[in-house]
């Protein structure tokens, strides 16, 4: 990798970040960043070391199997683990990348260790703000006997322990006549299986609502709305809360309780996140106040705007399928999409959303949790461009080359737009290395390189493959004698004059050629395998010079 990005690798990313070749079913560090080393109290000693030497055998079990997944699957993994840092216990994401070989095998592992510390101590934060309002609801029990919707309290056997007046208007009977007794007696018995799914379900840990009929002491049906509530004492169903309503109230009731019961839950767990509630009009009713932190508004300018009107005019309609779809099937959804901050520029968000329905199934509002992931989608280019260009000359290495060889071909079985190759190295460079030191050798590399980028044309494209052997791909080429011409440009460029690090150098190089017309049901295999021998015939014949392979043949080219 090129000096500036390698140094933002390991210098300019907070996250923890390693680098793992795959060696025989093994994992050994390759790199490890700055902010890694610190944390951990690493240093570059590990660097060839297996994860199950570095860590003690429990953890290197752990992340063994996790690395593993990765070689498996062929895909990106995410995972979350704690580590302890100067007798502190942290959290951290770890997302795990694969980067493959030629042949399609994972070569390298990429880990981006996130800390989640501080999100995991606002979860805790919730959590005690929860267990608060227990407490206060506790002290406000007088409110059960006093209130005006029929409630009764039951066992985990359906029967009733207790209740307050209002039960007693609706059912007709006094408390005391009903102790003991299972309330699906009161239940019509057309309702009966209903009942018990509801109170079945309520067992469950939800929260459960329907229509059924009652019959009060004088026989007489009452319509009402029934719902039916666990009864939590450290987070056990000790018992059940059986609440008898008026229809309509009851709803309204439900709804209000519901929204605000959700909209508590996902500020308290996820208040480092943009939260935001879109209703069944599409206009948003709330955002969090991190809006303001991440994105710059204030949560008050967005109320009552389209939940597109900030989003990426070219991101909007996947967005809204995407959306759709989450509403017609009921299931979240995860989106990846730019948006506008308040300096006008635009950033990377990944939103998970979830909607909500009330308890006619009818759609009510979408609940989205936003995160800014602009530095993680730089972070992934970075990785990427390092995974395609060779770190000395920042010229594509020999994975870009294979991928752009196939589109190449793609090309020229489609279009019948002739390709070629051009495999060529630098003449005598162990005696360079050897005679000015491998600074000057690397010199000379780089030097090479840009000089045949400079000598072919804009859409061809030329790769390091290792050492001082490059390859040229010619594409959209009308004939061998192009490439011909090509060839004898770069000859006359790498002639030129030659200061490097104080010396005056002379180079050449040597070079073969050959031609998709050469075979028609050609591979790369197939090409490169051409283009050597008539590299091999350029050496022979006393460098400095190229050879075109012409079905074995090898015709006098003048350079």
């Amino acid at each position: 990798m090129g000096k500036f990005y390698q140094e933002v690798l390991m210098n300019g990313i907070k996250d923890m970040v390693f680098i793992l070749k795959v060696v025989n079913d093994d994992f050994r560090f390759q790199f490890v960043n700055t902010a890694a080393m610190e944390r951990l109290n690493l240093s570059n000693r590990i660097i060839g070391s297996s994860i199950l030497d570095i860590e003690p055998k429990e953890k290197g079990n752990f992340l063994y199997k996790q690395y593993s997944q990765v070689v498996e699957s062929k895909k990106s993994y995410t995972y979350e683990d704690i580590y302890e840092e100067s007798g502190k216990k942290y959290y951290a994401e770890t997302v795990l990348s694969p980067f493959f070989d030629e042949k399609g095998a994972v070569d390298q592992i990429i880990a981006v260790v996130r800390d989640i510390t501080q999100e995991r101590k606002a979860l805790s934060n919730a959590m005690e703000m929860i267990n608060s309002l227990a407490e206060s609801n506790e002290r406000y029990h007088s409110l059960f006997f006093h209130n005006t919707d029929g409630i009764f309290v039951l066992n985990k056997m359906g029967y009733i322990t207790d209740g307050n007046e209002a039960s007693e208007h609706i059912t007709g009977y006094k408390i005391k006549e009903l102790f003991g007794k299972p309330l699906k007696e009161l239940v019509d018995k057309e309702d009966s299986g209903n009942f018990e799914h509801l109170i079945n379900e309520a067992l469950k840990g939800t929260n459960q609502s329907g229509d059924l009929i009652f019959k009060n002491k004088d026989g007489q049906q009452v319509n009402i709305i029934f719902k039916i509530i666990p009864l939590l004492i450290d987070e056990k169903i000790i018992g059940l809360y059986g609440i008898l309503k008026d229809v309509t109230e009851q709803i309204q009731s439900i709804n209000k309780l519901e929204e605000s019961e959700k909209r508590f839950r996902i500020i308290a767990e996820n208040a480092h996140d943009l939260i935001t509630v879109v209703n069944k009009d599409g206009e948003i009713t709330y955002v969090s106040p991190s809006y303001k932190k991440i994105l710059g508004y204030c949560n008050q300018e967005y109320l009552e705007k389209s939940f597109l009107h900030n989003v990426h005019t070219e991101d909007q309609e996947r967005l809204v399928e995407v959306v759709s779809k989450s509403i017609y099937t009921g299931e979240p959804f995860t989106i990846q999409f730019r948006q506008k901050n308040a300096e006008g520029n635009m950033i990377w968000c990944e939103s998970i959303g979830n909607p909500v329905f009330n308890h006619y199934n009818a759609f009510q509002y979408l609940v989205v949790l936003t995160r800014d992931i602009t530095l993680r989608r730089e972070y992934e280019a970075k990785l990427k461009y390092f995974a395609y260009h060779d770190s000395l000359t920042n010229l594509p290495n020999r994975l870009y080359f294979k991928e752009q060889f196939a589109f190449a071909k793609e090309q020229f079985l489609t279009n019948h737009t002739p390709l070629a190759l051009i495999l060529l190295d630098i003449d005598h460079f162990k005696q360079i290395n050897d005679n000015y030191g491998h600074d000057t050798g690397d010199a000379v590399i780089k030097e090479f390189g840009a000089r045949i980028k400079a000598a072919i044309r804009d859409h061809d494209l030329v790769a390091r493959l290792g050492g001082d052997e490059f390859v040229i791909l010619l594409s959209n080429i009308p004939s061998s004698q192009n490439a011909l011409e090509i060839a004898e440009r770069i000859n006359q460029t790498i002639r030129q004059p030659w200061k490097l690090n104080g010396h005056t150098l002379s180079v050449t190089t040597s070079m073969g050629i050959a031609t998709s017309s050469c075979q028609q049901n050609f591979t790369e295999s197939s090409l490169m395998k051409k283009a050597d021998i008539a590299l091999y015939e350029a050496k022979k014949s006393g460098k400095n010079c190229y050879k075109l392979y012409d079905n074995g043949n090898f015709p006098s080219l003048s350079s």
